[in-house]
């Protein structure tokens, strides 16, 4: 009952007011109004609150709507949301959240415990479309059950050292504005509405998404929201071209840009840019470097196509990307080698792992181990009179064009004949669902509490799974099965270790480079209360003195 009595500790603490409540990260004299304008170099794939999987609609929905606890942006402490306590059973099988009697939907109804149900309940409705990635983050909780008006339990089927987190981060869902026997179909995919502190007014495919300040936001007054959620419009700008973005922001037609570290080094050193609020410049640039966790890209191949189908052949190809190159040429050091699913020089990653090093000759004894040889005289492999010609599928016209682009001249020299295809974000995760793909180019972000399951395990290699790539190993299964549970964090590391080493193995992926730093410039005319917090850089607490709106 610990956690019961430490939620109590945190409401008593909320009750209170002044900087000794530890979870005000905002300033409480912030002005609030005015306008802010992101950037998006894709535009979602979907507003769909249960649906989305990608990055940029995350980030949209949730502004709009909340979880029953929230994390702290430097202690990643959970803290109440909707839910203003819970209770956990000693054996931790049963958990009980109270809904906070304040809490309301956008639209003025109160949120209940009918509509946590219902939030849970439809992950697992067997029409969803992305059943089969629920399943993997919550197959382990049994049910949601209604106790009263505010109060809901969760009991679980079997122990797993994330089930409170996963609870606590459900993303709840207003259960009256679902209608209709389809899940898919519902219309908060063309209007979300939440009961989070930004309502949705409009998207503008290709060009725009825009929110306003919720006025009635029933959770102002909550601690880690004084302060916070000031600007009284947000737009976020969907421009693909890098280069278009940087012109934009230095017209002033967007707030606040990710620099790509070319931007970073070479063209963000003019009058305007200056390093830090301190620098009295219109333009600040900040190189955020806090602990939260770095996103990678890597390359992942289809293990149910004949070309991939050998290990030795996907740790040939891993063997023709130069990444000491790429973070030279296209990231001037800000990015390093990625080693595997965990992050690099993490506890959780093993130090028995190196980088695949860059190396044609390695790379043309593995295929010929394979079976893949110049036997007619082409100069491109061949095996069983097939060709080794395979695309790698991207959905980034320029960073991962480039890199591509030097690895094709790398893989001719092996006698493979590589094609690159763009295709858009939207027909891109389509064909990845259907499996229409050679390999593809993409990039994962990491969450705070690494669980390795939905990418790595066999049961999220189907339809709608993250394990796109089919990857299939029982050992890694059992391992992964073993190290979820709640057992001592030292235990956890050498489990999650065996897994690293396995996968680095069997290269299902080429993990390729991992993203070292935040490279950020933001307009002067907003005030932060530090330049970033420990796992955020917290652009929703910043300011404008004087708004406009």
């Amino acid at each position: 009952m610990r956690t019961w009595i430490l939620c109590w500790a945190v409401i008593a603490i909320f009750a209170g007011t002044g900087s000794a409540n530890p979870y005000i990260r905002g300033n409480p004299e912030a002005k609030r109004g005015g306008l802010r304008r992101e950037h998006f170099k894709v535009q979602p794939h979907s507003l769909h609150p249960v649906n989305v999987t990608d990055y940029y609609g995350n980030r949209v929905l949730d502004l709009i709507y909340e979880s029953l606890a929230a994390t702290d942006v430097e202690t990643l402490a959970h803290i109440p949301q909707l839910a203003e306590r819970w209770e956990i059973s000693p054996d931790k099988k049963v958990f009980t959240f109270f809904i906070h009697p304040k809490a309301t939907w956008q639209d003025g109804r109160l949120v209940t415990a009918e509509d946590v149900k219902f939030s849970f309940d439809l992950l697992f409705h067997k029409k969803l479309k992305t059943r089969a990635k629920w399943m993997s983050y919550y197959n382990r909780i049994e049910k949601a059950e209604v106790l009263g008006k505010r109060m809901v339990r969760f009991t679980v089927r079997r122990d797993h050292f994330l089930n409170f987190v996963r609870m606590a981060g459900l993303r709840i869902v207003p259960r009256h504005r679902f209608k209709g026997k389809d899940p898919n179909r519902t219309p908060l995919t063309k209007k979300p509405m939440g009961s989070g502190p930004y309502t949705f007014k409009s998207w503008t495919k290709g060009a725009a998404v825009k929110l306003a300040m919720h006025k009635n936001y029933w959770g102002r007054v909550l601690p880690q929201n004084i302060g916070r959620y000031n600007a009284k419009m947000l737009i976020t700008k969907i421009v693909a071209v890098d280069k278009v973005a940087l012109e934009s922001f230095k017209k002033g037609d967007l707030d606040l840009i990710r620099l790509t570290p070319d931007q970073w080094v070479r063209e963000t050193s003019g009058a305007d840019f200056g390093m830090g609020v301190a620098s009295g410049k219109k333009l600040i640039k900040v190189d955020v470097q806090n602990k939260a966790p770095r996103s990678y890209r890597y390359v992942g191949y289809n293990l149910e196509s004949p070309l991939f189908g050998d290990r030795r052949v996907r740790r040939a190809i891993s063997h023709l990307f130069d990444r000491e190159t790429y973070i030279e040429k296209f990231y001037h050091g800000f990015q390093v080698k990625a080693v595997g699913p965990f992050q690099a020089n993490s506890r959780y990653s093993s130090p028995r792992v190196q980088p695949i090093e860059f190396s044609i000759p390695k790379a043309i004894r593995l295929l010929s181990q394979a079976g893949w040889n110049d036997t007619d005289g082409d100069n491109l492999l061949d095996k069983e009179g097939r060709t080794f010609r395979f695309t790698i599928m991207t959905a980034d016209r320029e960073t991962s064009v480039k890199i591509l682009t030097l690895a094709k001249e790398a893989m001719r020299k092996a006698g493979v004949d590589l094609n690159i295809k763009v295709v858009d974000w939207t027909n891109f995760l389509k064909l990845i669902d259907e499996v229409k793909f050679d390999a593809v180019m993409l990039g994962w972000s990491r969450g705070p509490f690494p669980d390795p399951t939905a990418l790595w395990h066999s049961k999220g290699a189907v339809k709608g799974g993250l394990n796109f790539v089919r990857y299939r190993n029982p050992e890694v299964d059992r391992l992964i099965e073993k190290a979820v549970k709640s057992i001592p964090d030292s235990e956890r590391v050498k489990l999650y270790r065996r897994i690293h080493e396995i996968i680095h193995h069997d290269q299902p992926y080429t993990f390729m480079l991992e993203r070292s730093h935040i490279l950020l410039a933001y307009n002067s005319k907003f005030s932060t209360v530090k330049p970033w917090y420990t796992y955020a850089i917290g652009e929703n607490y910043w300011w404008i003195d004087r708004p406009s709106l």
